[in-house]
């Protein structure tokens, strides 16, 4: 105790650069005994968690790319059962002629060259029917009797027209195709997405169809090979430098592979341990395998169910880390010399940048911001130096450009009070057109001038993106009474809107484009009788707006050059873009025109909340 005493006096007695040494030192010193003690169990926990996300990471990029290809994949098959030409073809072909069924496999492959042929996802797209198989057979073909006799026939008739994914099987043991199970094909494991497709349509007159009855529901399949499943795990896996990493994706409730990197071939059943160890969509394990501990991670996709997962072995994971143990205690030894070292020159020096500061700071506070600390070495002491000179060289900044601001801020002030008279100039001018056709008995023209005034009114006055959906349809009446009598009335407009939605919020002047469009290109060559339809409606999760006239039509090709950008359409373009930046990508703009028989325009937008903030009317 007395010893302890002793050295504890010694201590306090010491001069300042001794204190300063001493503890910098046995700080140092304490830290390195600690870092050693637990940096190794720290390091393999640290490389475990890293890699554990990066694997994580890797399964969420790559499922929801797959989810993404999928989910528009689905979508487009969606939308078959409603193809007016499919219903058609399909209501005409007879069966029992052979030039019919060869004339409608035609035309049916186009069809589905128009909704797939730019998706390089699908492998072959085909639809069945008891008589033929329409469709493609460049890449492979399905025999009709066995295809019903497959348990791929059966779900998509059990599903009664709902879209279904097929985990991956065998192209020879479905179809019973047993001449080709020794041979080597791109097509001998597959999966694909079938629909039972209850064809209906609604025609330019408005009137439904659907299939005749006793008329064969036909089945669209599409075939996808099980290597799209697995090309961003190729990538990890090469880069990663893991030697016995292992990946693959399972069908969830049989434990059928889908993919793998081994050799198992898909539909073939997965191994136990993995089939027992995936209990949840998404998780992280570490699971005992023979003895050796393997860091497994999966993840479902939300589009099949489908699990992604990637399995590493510990000694892979933790490989490097005797590695990072022998530069750790070099780092250690070098972290000891250099306390030592940092410790003597800081005792030496500490003392005279802090009197220097002391007394700059003295001349600071008489206002003098010119006072500069001359700057040595660059330790910590001496980049603190520095940072003083720049702290005060940027006080010094401040103040002037505190100065300059208060100048730009009465500039902006003056310059926005200038702006704030156009609008109100604009108004009175309108206001004075008005009074003086009264004047002169021109009450038409005095009418079309506060029209225009109120429009002008209505939007200078709302800078939101949105408003209220009874805003935008008073101001598109006063559009369209300005056009009527521009074009001395040769059409009329009839509207359709669910009064609940009135007080929605939706894009400002979403809908005046496609009015303008009818008008100047529907109406072109019509001297009298233009109908132009506005109607609103919701749907699930879902607020439709329509707008249809029986105008020219667009040619089919005019349409797709307009939505591949090759014909420039600012209107459409502007208002798709704003629906989707608002409410998201999954909404936007569908045009459809039958050529000589009018154009409708479908706009889908989410649901928002109402707003109780108007913009008034005057």
């Amino acid at each position: 105790m007395r010893q302890v005493k002793y050295i504890y006096q010694k201590f306090l007695d010491s001069s300042f650069r001794t204190k300063l040494m001493l503890s910098y030192f046995l700080l140092s010193g304490f830290i390195v005994l600690i870092l050693g003690f637990v940096y190794f169990e720290t390091s393999a926990r640290n490389i475990t968690a890293n890699v554990t996300d990066s694997v994580t990471s890797v399964l969420r990029s790559n499922n929801q790319l797959l989810d993404n290809k999928l989910t528009a994949i689905q979508k487009t098959v969606d939308m078959i059962p409603i193809d007016h030409d499919l219903l058609q073809t399909i209501t005409d072909v007879d069966t029992t002629d052979s030039s019919s069924l060869l004339r409608t496999d035609r035309s049916i492959t186009k069809i589905l060259y128009r909704y797939f042929g730019n998706m390089e996802e699908v492998y072959a797209s085909q639809i069945m029917t008891q008589k033929y198989a329409y469709g493609s057979t460049e890449r492979m073909y399905i025999p009709v009797q066995p295809f019903y006799s497959s348990p791929l026939a059966t779900t998509a008739v059990q599903a009664e027209g709902a879209t279904k994914w097929i985990p991956a099987y065998s192209y020879a043991d479905t179809f019973h195709q047993q001449d080709l199970k020794q041979g080597s094909y791109d097509f001998s494991s597959l999966f694909a997405v079938v629909k039972q497709l209850h064809l209906t349509a609604l025609d330019d007159a408005g009137t439904f169809h659907t299939l005749p009855e006793g008329k064969e529901k036909p089945i669209l399949i599409l075939n996808f090979r099980p290597d799209l499943l697995k090309v961003g795990f190729e990538d990890y896996a090469a880069r990663s430098g893991f030697a016995h990493l292992s990946y693959g994706m399972i069908h969830d409730n049989n434990g059928i592979v889908m993919s793998s990197d081994r050799q198992q071939q898909a539909g073939e059943p997965v191994a136990d341990w993995l089939k027992k160890a995936i209990t949840s969509e998404q998780g992280t394990k570490m699971v005992n395998v023979k003895g050796q501990s393997i860091l497994l991670v999966y993840e479902a996709m939300k589009t099949t169910g489908w699990v992604s997962y990637i399995a590493i072995p510990m000694e892979d994971v933790l490989g490097h880390l005797s590695t990072i143990r022998t530069y750790t205690l070099f780092f250690l030894g070098i972290m000891m010399l250099i306390a030592v070292i940092l410790a003597y020159l800081l005792s030496v020096y500490i003392s005279k940048p802090i009197t220097d500061m002391k007394q700059a700071m003295k001349v600071m506070e008489k206002g003098d911001f010119d006072i500069r600390i001359p700057e040595r070495g660059y330790d910590e002491l001496g980049d603190l130096v520095i940072r003083f000179n720049q702290m005060n060289e940027k006080i010094k900044d401040l103040i002037e450009e505190n100065y300059k601001s208060r100048l730009r801020a009465k500039e902006s002030e003056l310059m926005a009070l200038n702006l704030q008279l156009n609008p109100h100039f604009l108004y009175n001018t309108l206001t004075t057109m008005y009074w003086i056709a009264l004047e002169h008995k021109q009450q038409e023209l005095g009418q079309l001038i506060i029209s225009l005034a109120e429009m002008l009114q209505i939007t200078t006055r709302n800078k939101n993106d949105t408003w209220s959906l009874e805003t935008d349809l008073n101001w598109l009446e006063k559009y369209i009474y300005i056009m009527q009598n521009r074009f001395e009335n040769k059409f009329t407009v009839e509207y359709d809107i669910d009064p609940i939605l009135l007080q929605m919020e939706v894009p400002k002047l979403f809908l005046q484009p496609f009015v303008e469009n009818s008008i100047i290109h529907g109406f072109a060559e019509m001297e009298s009788g233009g109908q132009i339809k506005i109607t609103a409606w919701i749907e699930t999760q879902l607020v439709c707006f329509k707008v249809e006239d029986n105008g020219l039509g667009i040619q089919e090709d005019h349409i797709c050059r307009i939505q591949a950008g090759e014909i420039r359409s600012t209107g459409i373009k502007n208002v798709d873009r704003r629906v989707r930046l608002l409410y998201g990508m999954e909404y936007g703009i569908a045009l459809h025109s039958p050529e000589g028989k009018g154009t409708f325009v479908l706009i889908r937008i989410g649901e928002t909340h109402r707003s109780n903030q108007m913009t008034p009317i005057q």
